[in-house]
C-alpha cells in the first residue's frame, strides 16, 4: 500500500502564502479521495505514509471516496472538513483537497517578526 500512495501523482499542489493553505487537485477518475488526502499530506510533510496515523481512524474513508466520485449538487460542490495529523483538511467533490495548519499555528507564523509600536 505504501508504494501505491507514494506513487500517486497529484495534478497540482500549491501553497497560498497568505492563508498558508495547500491546495491539491487530483484525478478523480484514477485516484480515490482518501488516497489523494494521504498523498497530499506526505508531499507536504515529506514523510513516509507509514509514519502517519491511519486516515480511517479519523474519517469514514468509504464515505470520503464516495464524495470524490460524486458530482456535487445542482447548486455546486459538496465539501467535507476534518482534522488529520494536526491539519485542517477540506475535501471537495470537485477534486480539490485543501490542507491548512491549525489556527494557532497560522497566527503564530503570521505574527512572527511583528512589532507593536
Amino acid at each position: 500500500m505504501t508504494a501505491s500512495i507514494a506513487s500517486v501523482e497529484l495534478e497540482s499542489l500549491e501553497c497560498s502564502r497568505e492563508s498558508e493553505t495547500y491546495r491539491s487537485r487530483y484525478n478523480q477518475d484514477s485516484t480515490s479521495t482518501s488516497i489523494a488526502v494521504v498523498a497530499a499530506i506526505i508531499n507536504i510533510l515529506g514523510v513516509d505514509p507509514l509514519e502517519l496515523d491511519q486516515l480511517n481512524y479519523t474519517v469514514e474513508t468509504d464515505a470520503l471516496d464516495k464524495l470524490g466520485r460524486g458530482q456535487g449538487t445542482p447548486n455546486g460542490a459538496v465539501d467535507i472538513s476534518f482534522a488529520f495529523e494536526g491539519y485542517a483538511i477540506t475535501v471537495s467533490s470537485n477534486g480539490v483537497v485543501a490542507i491548512s495548519p491549525p489556527a494557532h499555528e497560522r497566527t503564530a507564523i503570521r505574527d512572527t517578526g511583528a512589532t507593536n509600536e
